[in-house]
């Protein structure tokens, strides 16, 4: 009787880690694949390079003129773009392909290929597709945070506040993961080439931005409807010694890994049901 509690208990557990072994083996394959046209990988990551830079450089354009941003100094600008560079990349790296899942996917019938094998279908979309070149995107916000930390945005970190860190980068991106998976499975009750996703990619740029500086509607909007304000703003503003660091925004940044959690079991459950409700192309 214990033993079979037990084995009920490391169930889910044992799930997870042959999940995360079956993901770590289709990276492997990617990157074997891509790393046999190196010259077109180092072309694509230099692209990916310079569409950051561009964005760094219209920012400090923009802060040079008006010095500070809602009383946020340029340095701490730059580590809040630099923390926000790294979910959304470490994102377009490994689940960028379910942009394509109504069209490519639902329209024109290649979902049914997916049904066939026994793995989730959401791991599966993104498989399909890694873009190894959008790692240099993590590795530009990176510096980009080092740069500020060094500009003055925060003052010191310590051991756990790596720790900490690195928990909220997670959580931030499984937000992403999250929103995107959301608005992707309405794609099954309302079938359209383009789909939700791209409209709802262009709000990701107000995570990027103190909160405050938005009219109250758009603070509702990114806080507790599409929540991109905990990818970004409100877990970068726990290390930067801005005006809100000793405000209501620093307890709520404590709530991004909850928000994340949340996020995604809502987003499982309406892509479970989608999927329920596919019919083939051939019906």
């Amino acid at each position: 009787m214990i033993l079979a509690q037990a084995a009920a208990m490391l169930k889910p557990l044992a799930n997870g880690l042959h999940i995360l072994g079956v993901c770590w083996a289709l990276f492997v394959m990617v990157l074997k694949r891509r790393l046999q046209y190196r010259g077109d990988l180092l072309v694509q990551s230099c692209d990916e390079l310079l569409r950051g830079v561009v964005g760094l450089v219209m920012l400090q354009v923009y802060v040079a003129r008006t010095q500070e941003v809602g009383g946020w100094s340029s340095a701490e600008l730059l580590f809040i773009f630099g923390f926000a560079m790294v979910p959304l990349s470490l994102f377009h790296c490994f689940c960028g392909n379910i942009y394509q899942l109504s069209g490519h996917y639902l329209i024109q019938g290649n979902f049914d290929r997916v049904l066939l094998r026994p793995m989730s279908s959401f791991l599966q979309i993104c498989s399909d597709r890694i873009s190894i070149e959008d790692l240099s995107g993590c590795l530009l916000g990176a510096a980009v945070m080092i740069y500020a930390m060094h500009s003055g945005a925060i003052d010191e970190i310590s051991l756990l506040g790596l720790l900490a860190f690195c928990g909220l980068i997670l959580s931030s991106f499984l937000i992403v993961v999250s929103v995107f998976m959301l608005f992707a499975a309405l794609s099954f009750w309302f079938e359209d080439r383009v789909g939700m996703v791209p409209p709802v990619y262009n709000l990701m740029e107000f995570g990027r931005w103190p909160v405050g500086i938005f009219h109250w509607g758009v603070q509702a909007l990114i806080t507790f409807l599409i929540p991109f304000s905990f990818t970004a703003f409100y877990p970068a503003s726990l290390f930067v010694s801005g005006p809100e660091s000793a405000t209501p925004a620093t307890h709520i940044a404590w709530a991004t890994p909850l928000v994340a959690v949340l996020a995604l079991t809502i987003a499982v459950t309406v892509w479970r049901q989608g999927v329920k409700r596919y019919h083939s192309t051939g019906n």
